[in-house]
């Protein structure tokens, strides 16, 4: 016995409405801090992180001076997040973890404005 194929036609657009996440719709909600995420485009932020020992991934504020820093997001994640907007992810010269180069934020104006005066 064959089923009519008109039911799984009206079917079809639900399917992909939850497919895609209900992207269909006009007011997207960015999630806050320490949400969980797919990747970096739901966070209000910008960075989606995976968590080193587990696979959950959350919303995480950019990385300040100091901290270590990617610029490069697998699948849509980090492992870890980019530097805040003034500031720079520098690399260690032939410094790998794990095969992820990974730097650190640090401010660069001030850097140069250090080289020129001393």
């Amino acid at each position: 016995m064959m089923l009519p194929q008109w039911p799984l036609l009206l079917l079809l657009p639900s399917f992909l409405f939850v497919l895609t996440r209900c992207s269909f719709s006009p007011t997207n909600k960015f999630l806050d801090l320490k949400e969980f995420c797919y990747r970096n485009q739901d966070c209000k932020s910008g960075c989606c992180r995976q968590a080193p020992k587990t696979c959950e991934a959350h919303c995480t504020e950019k990385g300040s001076e100091g901290s270590l820093c990617q610029v490069q997001a697998y699948f849509g994640q980090y492992r870890e997040c980019p530097c805040q907007w003034n500031l720079t992810c520098v690399y260690p010269k032939k410094e790998k973890w794990l095969g992820i180069t990974y730097g650190f934020c640090q401010n660069v104006a001030k850097m140069l404005a250090h080289r020129m005066f001393f």
